[in-house]
């Protein structure tokens, strides 16, 4: 198995590198192109997903897989976050599955409408055609959606990524989903780099 090669290009707008506490994160205007080897790192990828999946009894076939590896590493790249987190994220949120939560939460990253609209706004973003319910089953919105609401978070507390994540969350057990979204971040990573055969 070929080891994954994930190569982050960066080009510094504004580059700011803020630290505070254990995390450190590139923020404000960071544009990067990922550049990946399609075989090699479809694989980890994968194995990931239907892992997850597989404890709700939910089948995975290969096009919902290419297309969700896509449109995360696309969204990623739009955005400025780096992808593995946004996978992070989604894991803890939904498990990779199209939800409502109990307070109105919706699909893949679990983004509220009020929140969303607020993102749209923020960030120019158009409303999905058939209104914001379309974020319960359209991950590629949802992700998108999400993702920015994330970097919107970042951005406001100077690239504290352990803030945001409790932001992003602002549940009773804020500090717990954050600590959790962390250690899920470090372990999709070596997930990836021992999956690619590192």
């Amino acid at each position: 198995m070929k080891k994954i090669t994930i190569i982050f290009l960066l080009v510094f707008l504004d580059l700011m590198i803020s630290t505070v506490g254990e995390t450190t994160i590139y923020e404000k205007r960071v544009v990067f192109k990922i550049v990946y080897n399609e075989s090699s790192d479809r694989e980890w990828f994968e194995d990931f997903v239907k892992k997850t999946r597989r404890n709700h009894g939910l089948p995975t076939n290969e096009d919902f897989l290419k297309d969700l590896k896509e449109t995360i590493f696309d969204v990623s790249e739009e955005v400025g976050i780096d992808p593995l987190l946004l996978i992070a994220v989604i894991e803890v949120e939904s498990d990779f599955r199209n939800i409502v939560g109990t307070s109105g939460e919706m699909g893949m990253m679990q983004i509220k409408k009020g929140t969303a609209k607020m993102v749209a706004e923020k960030f120019d973003l158009k409303e999905p055609e058939e209104g914001w319910e379309e974020l319960i089953w359209n991950y590629k919105e949802n992700i998108r959606f999400g993702a920015y609401y994330l970097k919107y978070l970042l951005d406001k507390f100077n690239g504290n990524l352990r803030r945001a994540l409790e932001t992003y969350n602002g549940g009773k057990w804020k500090e717990e989903y954050a600590e959790k979204v962390l250690k899920v971040y470090e372990e999709v990573k070596d997930y990836a780099s021992s999956s690619g055969g590192g």
